[in-house]
């Protein structure tokens, strides 16, 4: 599952590990929200670090994919794919999620989503929403995970209309890449996950660690001792 260079940190774990979990997730999707928490609380223990059951055998990769009835929600993705940018270039550092300032960047915007429901937008201006949106994400990232000396301006120069045309910001290329690759696989709901490029509606945002722990084990041979 090969990824855009200037977007390698939308995976984490080992470029070359066997298998690989897809979650097409919209940032103002309250499910997409549940699940990429709930992931990170009760699945990547099982795949991730020295001690893990199937540690080394998965590679995760987060695929944004707006939803055109949240009317916010560009607006996020923008935000999150300007943070990929400046995510460190090593793979080996960035297979880590504590070291990935895209996947940190997710995790805020999750956290926070609800400030950007349309109530709360309706009556702003884009750019104040993606003032919001830097604002917010930028204190997530440890300076040590980014290229960049100056977090939040650096987010939003990203996310900056262009004065001329009607090309948008300079992550609009990669957002396309993300809305095709959805359209692509046949993606029209977010939460969507994919094991091994087939889409698995098996997967739940209600999965507790007990169903993550099924879901690998029937998937994935557990990890030498």
């Amino acid at each position: 599952m090969a990824l855009p260079p200037q977007l390698a940190s939308l995976s984490i774990g080992p470029v070359n590990a066997p298998h690989v979990l897809e979650l097409y997730l919209d940032y103002l999707c309250p499910f997409s929200a549940k699940i990429l928490l709930n992931f990170v609380e009760n699945a990547l223990p099982l795949i991730n670090g020295a001690q893990a059951q199937f540690r080394n055998a998965v590679r995760v990769i987060l695929r944004p994919v707006p939803q055109p009835w949240h009317a916010a929600s560009t607006l996020l993705h923008e935000t999150a794919l300007a943070a990929a940018h400046l995510s460190l270039e090593d793979p080996a550092e960035t297979a880590s999620i504590e070291r990935n300032a895209f996947w940190q960047a997710s995790l805020e915007l999750m956290r926070n989503h609800q400030k950007w429901y349309e109530p709360a937008t309706a009556n702003s201006t884009f750019d104040s929403v993606r003032d919001d949106i830097a604002k917010t994400v930028a204190p997530a990232l440890d300076p040590s995970i980014v290229r960049s000396t100056s977090i939040e301006a650096d987010l939003r120069s990203k996310t900056r209309i262009s004065p001329e045309g009607n090309t948008g910001t300079s992550v609009v290329p990669d957002l396309k890449y993300c809305i095709k690759i959805g359209r692509q696989n046949g993606v029209h709901v977010t939460p969507t996950a994919l094991w091994n490029g087939i889409i698995e509606p098996s997967v739940s945002s209600s999965f507790s660690r007990d169903d993550w722990q099924s879901f690998f084990e029937a998937r994935v041979p557990r990890a030498k001792a």
